[in-house]
């Protein structure tokens, strides 16, 4: 059996999993979901939240695992789980990458986004956050959800802290690169638009790429194909 380690992206929080953690709990795997510091439940003021703060918070969920995990990382979470690799990648068994950004050595994730069409935001230089705008989220996130789904995951989405976007990735080939990556991909996502997805896993060396006809959200909308990809 094994243990995965779900880590969420921008706006959202451990909530996301909600319908993935039973479906693979019932297979009799272990699952660790969390709140990013300023995400979610969490209560960290966003202008305390950097980068670091998002991997001593997954790193400190993986050493406590008992065995070596699965880190799966949505959409922003796959700078989070990229970095968090060069740190403990002897306890990391795979990488896998949902719909998510793929940062290189030396990018951030603004770096990486720039010029790139992607969520309406209002940013908020003094408070260090960026806000959804309303009319558009569901369009963006929830594009492939039931109405009752989309509208739930509307109300928890929150804003998010602006440092993780700035700071670069310090990544080697002796750590990061000796995991093994899957990057699954999402051909009808508004977030980040699939040929972006395929831009950027192209550029590294992935064990697998898997396809889905799913919307930024496939852990929501299509919860059963998406798991049954994880446990394969």
């Amino acid at each position: 059996m094994s243990t995965y380690v779900l880590v969420h992206g921008a706006w959202q929080g451990r909530w996301i999993w909600n319908k993935v953690v039973p479906l693979l709990e019932n297979e009799g795997h272990t699952v660790i979901t969390i709140d990013l510091p300023g995400s979610g439940d969490d209560q960290t003021s966003p202008q305390e939240v950097t980068l670091k703060s998002y991997t001593d918070s997954v790193v400190q969920a993986i050493v406590q695992a008992k065995d070596s995990v699965i880190l799966v990382g949505h959409s922003m979470g796959g700078a989070v789980i990229t970095q968090t690799a060069e740190y403990c990648s002897d306890k990391i068994e795979r990488l896998i990458y949902l719909c998510a950004f793929v940062p290189k050595n030396g990018q951030s994730l603004g770096s990486l986004n720039e010029g790139k069409e992607g969520p309406k935001i209002i940013v908020d230089q003094d408070k260090k956050t960026s806000t959804l705008i309303d009319e558009y989220i569901i369009n963006t996130f929830f594009n492939e959800c039931s109405k009752q789904d989309a509208i739930k995951a509307k109300e928890k989405v929150r804003p998010q802290p602006l440092l993780p976007f700035t700071q670069e990735m310090k990544l080697t080939k002796e750590k990061y690169d000796k995991v093994p990556r899957i990057y699954v991909e999402t051909t009808k996502d508004h977030a980040i638009h699939i040929d972006f997805q395929r831009k950027m896993h192209r550029q590294l060396d992935f064990e697998k790429i898997i396809s889905m006809d799913a919307d930024h959200s496939p852990f929501l909308s299509y919860p059963e194909e998406l798991v049954k990809h994880l446990l394969d």
